[in-house]
C-alpha cells in the first residue's frame, strides 16, 4: 500500500510543472506592466521635477538681473532670461517652452511670473496613450529685487507646442 506506481509519481510532477507554467504565464504580463509603468511614470515624475526646479532657478536669476550665464549671452535680456530658464530646467531645450510675465512699468518689489512646459514621453511605448501629448507645467511668481538698467527685461513668450496654450500661466 505504501508504494506508488512509476506512472503516479511522474504524472504528478508533470501536473506540477504545468501548473507552474500557467502561474508564470499569468504573473509575467502583470509584472512587465508594473515594471514598464514604473519606468514611464518615474521618468515623467523626474521631468516634472526638473521643470519645477528649473523655473524656480530661472525666476531667481531674473529677479536679481543675472542671466548672462549658461552660454546665454546673445539676444535681448528677455531672450537670455528664457535661455537661462531652459538651461536650468536641463531637458531638451528645443522642446522646453518658456513664458515670462511682467507688469508694463515694473520696479523692484513688483512680481515676475515665469512659466514653462515640457512634453511628457513614454520611454517604453506602453503608456504612450496616457503620457504622449501631456505636458509638465510649472509657474512661479517672485518679487523683483534688482533691475538691469542697461537693458531691462520685457515680457517674453515662446510659441506653445501644438495643441497647447499659455492660458494656464
Amino acid at each position: 500500500m505504501g508504494r506508488r506506481s512509476h506512472r503516479q509519481v511522474h504524472g504528478g510532477r508533470r501536473r506540477e510543472r504545468g501548473a507552474a507554467l500557467v502561474e508564470f504565464a499569468l504573473v509575467v504580463p502583470i509584472f512587465v506592466l508594473l515594471v514598464m509603468g514604473i519606468i514611464d511614470f518615474g521618468m515623467a515624475f523626474n521631468d516634472y521635477n526638473s521643470v519645477r526646479q528649473g523655473v524656480r532657478e530661472g525666476a531667481r536669476q531674473i529677479v536679481v538681473a543675472d542671466w548672462g550665464t549658461d552660454g546665454c549671452t546673445t539676444g535681448s535680456s528677455s531672450a537670455r532670461a528664457a535661455c537661462v530658464t531652459r538651461a536650468r530646467i536641463g531637458l531638451n531645450t528645443s522642446d522646453t517652452k518658456v513664458k515670462i510675465v511682467l507688469p508694463a512699468n515694473y520696479a523692484p518689489g513688483d512680481q515676475v511670473k515665469v512659466c514653462a512646459m515640457y512634453p511628457f514621453r513614454s520611454l517604453t511605448g506602453l503608456f504612450s496613450a496616457i503620457l504622449n501629448g501631456s505636458m509638465a507645467k510649472s509657474k512661479l511668481s517672485m518679487r523683483i529685487e534688482q533691475i538691469d538698467d542697461a537693458e531691462p527685461i520685457t515680457a517674453y513668450q515662446d510659441a506653445p507646442p501644438a495643441g497647447q496654450s499659455w492660458s494656464w500661466c
